[in-house]
Protein backbone atom coordinates (compact mmCIF):
# COMPACT_ATOMS: atom_id res chain seq x y z
CA UNK A 1 0.00 0.00 0.00
CA UNK A 2 3.01 2.30 0.92
CA UNK A 3 3.79 1.55 -2.58
CA UNK A 4 0.69 3.08 -4.46
CA UNK A 5 0.65 5.78 -2.34
CA UNK A 6 4.39 7.05 -3.22
CA UNK A 7 3.60 6.74 -6.67
CA UNK A 8 0.46 8.06 -6.19
CA UNK A 9 1.91 10.94 -4.96
CA UNK A 10 5.07 11.43 -7.05
CA UNK A 11 2.13 11.35 -10.33
CA UNK A 12 0.67 14.37 -8.60
CA UNK A 13 4.14 16.24 -8.00
CA UNK A 14 5.43 15.39 -11.59
CA UNK A 15 1.98 16.87 -12.85
CA UNK A 16 2.76 20.18 -10.50
CA UNK A 17 6.26 20.94 -11.87
CA UNK A 18 4.89 20.68 -15.51
CA UNK A 19 2.06 23.47 -14.02
CA UNK A 20 5.23 25.30 -13.77
CA UNK A 21 6.01 24.69 -17.27
CA UNK A 22 2.71 25.10 -18.93
CA UNK A 23 0.56 27.40 -17.78
CA UNK A 24 -1.70 27.24 -20.97
CA UNK A 25 -3.09 24.22 -20.13
CA UNK A 26 -5.96 24.83 -18.28
CA UNK A 27 -9.02 22.17 -19.47
CA UNK A 28 -11.06 20.63 -16.86
CA UNK A 29 -13.24 17.76 -17.27
CA UNK A 30 -16.68 16.65 -15.97
CA UNK A 31 -17.86 12.73 -15.68
CA UNK A 32 -21.05 11.57 -14.73
CA UNK A 33 -20.85 7.23 -14.90
CA UNK A 34 -22.54 4.51 -13.58
CA UNK A 35 -20.30 1.32 -12.79
CA UNK A 36 -20.98 -2.28 -13.64
CA UNK A 37 -19.56 -5.08 -11.71
CA UNK A 38 -20.44 -3.52 -8.57
CA UNK A 39 -17.32 -4.86 -5.53
CA UNK A 40 -19.92 -3.98 -2.81
CA UNK A 41 -22.31 -6.85 -3.87
CA UNK A 42 -19.48 -9.45 -4.00
CA UNK A 43 -18.89 -8.04 -0.87
CA UNK A 44 -22.48 -8.54 0.95
CA UNK A 45 -22.90 -12.17 -0.91
CA UNK A 46 -19.29 -13.28 0.60
CA UNK A 47 -19.22 -11.25 4.04
CA UNK A 48 -22.84 -10.99 5.31
CA UNK A 49 -23.59 -13.80 8.18
CA UNK A 50 -26.79 -15.16 6.65
CA UNK A 51 -25.27 -15.63 3.11
CA UNK A 52 -25.69 -19.31 3.34
CA UNK A 53 -29.48 -19.32 3.39
CA UNK A 54 -30.92 -20.86 0.51
CA UNK A 55 -32.83 -17.99 -0.48
CA UNK A 56 -31.08 -14.82 0.27
CA UNK A 57 -30.46 -12.67 -2.59
CA UNK A 58 -28.17 -9.69 -3.24
CA UNK A 59 -29.02 -6.49 -5.32
CA UNK A 60 -27.81 -3.26 -5.77
CA UNK A 61 -28.08 0.22 -7.58
CA UNK A 62 -24.96 2.11 -8.72
CA UNK A 63 -22.59 2.87 -8.19
CA UNK A 64 -22.83 6.47 -9.59
CA UNK A 65 -20.30 8.44 -9.68
CA UNK A 66 -19.56 11.71 -10.31
CA UNK A 67 -15.64 13.66 -11.07
CA UNK A 68 -14.24 16.99 -11.89
CA UNK A 69 -10.15 16.73 -13.44
CA UNK A 70 -8.08 19.46 -14.33
CA UNK A 71 -5.13 19.13 -16.92
CA UNK A 72 -2.56 20.66 -15.24
CA UNK A 73 -0.32 19.77 -18.22
CA UNK A 74 -1.11 18.12 -21.40
CA UNK A 75 -0.64 14.68 -20.03
CA UNK A 76 -1.20 15.04 -16.40
CA UNK A 77 -4.57 15.65 -14.91
CA UNK A 78 -5.80 15.90 -11.03
CA UNK A 79 -9.34 15.72 -9.74
CA UNK A 80 -12.00 14.36 -7.62
CA UNK A 81 -14.36 12.07 -7.90
CA UNK A 82 -17.12 10.86 -5.44
CA UNK A 83 -19.62 7.55 -5.87
CA UNK A 84 -22.74 6.61 -4.07
CA UNK A 85 -23.55 2.71 -4.60
CA UNK A 86 -26.34 0.62 -2.27
CA UNK A 87 -26.56 -2.91 -2.04
CA UNK A 88 -29.65 -4.77 -0.95
CA UNK A 89 -29.66 -8.78 0.31
CA UNK A 90 -33.20 -10.31 1.48
CA UNK A 91 -34.51 -13.54 2.75
CA UNK A 92 -37.76 -14.44 3.05
CA UNK A 93 -37.61 -17.80 4.84
CA UNK A 94 -35.97 -15.87 8.26
CA UNK A 95 -38.02 -12.63 7.28
CA UNK A 96 -34.36 -10.50 7.10
CA UNK A 97 -32.93 -7.30 5.45
CA UNK A 98 -29.54 -5.98 5.15
CA UNK A 99 -28.21 -3.26 2.96
CA UNK A 100 -24.59 -1.90 2.73
CA UNK A 101 -24.66 2.04 1.46
CA UNK A 102 -21.68 3.15 0.48
CA UNK A 103 -20.25 6.71 -0.39
CA UNK A 104 -16.48 7.43 -2.04
CA UNK A 105 -14.47 10.60 -2.09
CA UNK A 106 -11.05 10.20 -4.18
CA UNK A 107 -8.47 12.32 -4.95
CA UNK A 108 -7.66 11.38 -8.53
CA UNK A 109 -4.87 11.76 -10.81
CA UNK A 110 -4.44 10.41 -14.60
CA UNK A 111 -1.80 10.16 -17.07
CA UNK A 112 -3.27 11.14 -20.90
CA UNK A 113 -1.56 8.78 -23.29
CA UNK A 114 -2.18 11.10 -26.10
CA UNK A 115 -4.64 14.12 -26.57
CA UNK A 116 -6.49 14.11 -29.68
CA UNK A 117 -9.57 16.09 -30.51
CA UNK A 118 -11.55 12.98 -30.43
CA UNK A 119 -9.69 10.40 -28.53
CA UNK A 120 -8.26 10.69 -25.34
CA UNK A 121 -6.85 7.23 -23.62
CA UNK A 122 -5.61 7.79 -19.77
CA UNK A 123 -4.36 5.50 -17.44
CA UNK A 124 -4.53 6.58 -13.12
CA UNK A 125 -5.33 5.93 -9.80
CA UNK A 126 -6.71 7.62 -6.96
CA UNK A 127 -6.54 7.46 -3.00
CA UNK A 128 -9.65 8.57 -0.66
CA UNK A 129 -12.23 8.19 1.72
CA UNK A 130 -14.90 5.37 2.17
CA UNK A 131 -18.27 5.51 4.30
CA UNK A 132 -20.05 2.52 4.49
CA UNK A 133 -23.17 1.94 6.70
CA UNK A 134 -24.59 -0.92 7.57
CA UNK A 135 -28.32 -1.51 8.06
CA UNK A 136 -30.64 -4.71 8.85
CA UNK A 137 -34.62 -5.44 10.65
CA UNK A 138 -33.12 -7.57 12.77
CA UNK A 139 -30.51 -7.66 15.47
CA UNK A 140 -27.92 -9.10 13.52
CA UNK A 141 -24.43 -7.67 12.84
CA UNK A 142 -22.66 -6.94 9.86
CA UNK A 143 -19.86 -6.23 7.65
CA UNK A 144 -18.58 -3.05 7.28
CA UNK A 145 -15.58 -2.11 4.50
CA UNK A 146 -13.06 0.01 5.87
CA UNK A 147 -12.72 3.79 5.35
CA UNK A 148 -9.65 4.23 3.15
CA UNK A 149 -10.47 3.87 -0.53
CA UNK A 150 -8.56 3.80 -3.83
CA UNK A 151 -8.64 3.17 -7.53
CA UNK A 152 -7.01 2.27 -10.23
CA UNK A 153 -7.85 3.26 -13.39
CA UNK A 154 -7.66 2.50 -17.44
CA UNK A 155 -9.85 4.72 -19.10
CA UNK A 156 -10.51 6.80 -22.41
CA UNK A 157 -12.68 9.93 -23.19
CA UNK A 158 -14.13 9.70 -26.72
CA UNK A 159 -15.92 13.03 -28.07
CA UNK A 160 -18.47 12.98 -29.92
CA UNK A 161 -18.75 17.21 -30.35
CA UNK A 162 -15.97 19.31 -29.17
CA UNK A 163 -16.75 19.53 -25.49
CA UNK A 164 -19.16 16.47 -25.13
CA UNK A 165 -18.86 12.64 -25.36
CA UNK A 166 -18.18 9.21 -23.34
CA UNK A 167 -16.03 7.67 -21.24
CA UNK A 168 -15.10 4.55 -20.19
CA UNK A 169 -13.20 3.14 -17.11
CA UNK A 170 -11.52 -0.31 -16.62
CA UNK A 171 -9.76 -1.39 -13.07
CA UNK A 172 -11.13 -0.96 -9.87
CA UNK A 173 -13.16 2.48 -10.42
CA UNK A 174 -15.23 3.86 -6.97
CA UNK A 175 -16.86 0.40 -6.16
CA UNK A 176 -16.92 -1.00 -9.73
CA UNK A 177 -14.82 -3.18 -11.98
CA UNK A 178 -15.76 -0.76 -15.22
CA UNK A 179 -17.88 2.23 -15.47
CA UNK A 180 -19.21 3.90 -18.66
CA UNK A 181 -20.97 7.05 -18.95
CA UNK A 182 -20.63 10.88 -20.00
CA UNK A 183 -17.96 13.61 -20.45
CA UNK A 184 -18.22 16.88 -21.07
CA UNK A 185 -14.74 19.58 -21.60
CA UNK A 186 -14.94 22.87 -20.20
Amino acid sequence: MKKISAIFLLLILSGFAGFAQQQNAKKWTLTAGYGIGNVWLYFLKNKSLIKDIPDYKVSSVGPFSICAEHFITNKISIGASASYSVVKGKTKRFLVDEQISIFTALARANYHFSHSNKFDPYLGGGLGYVRSVYRNNSSIPGPVPGEFGYSAQVGAHYYLTKKAGFYGELGYVNGSFFQLGFVLSL
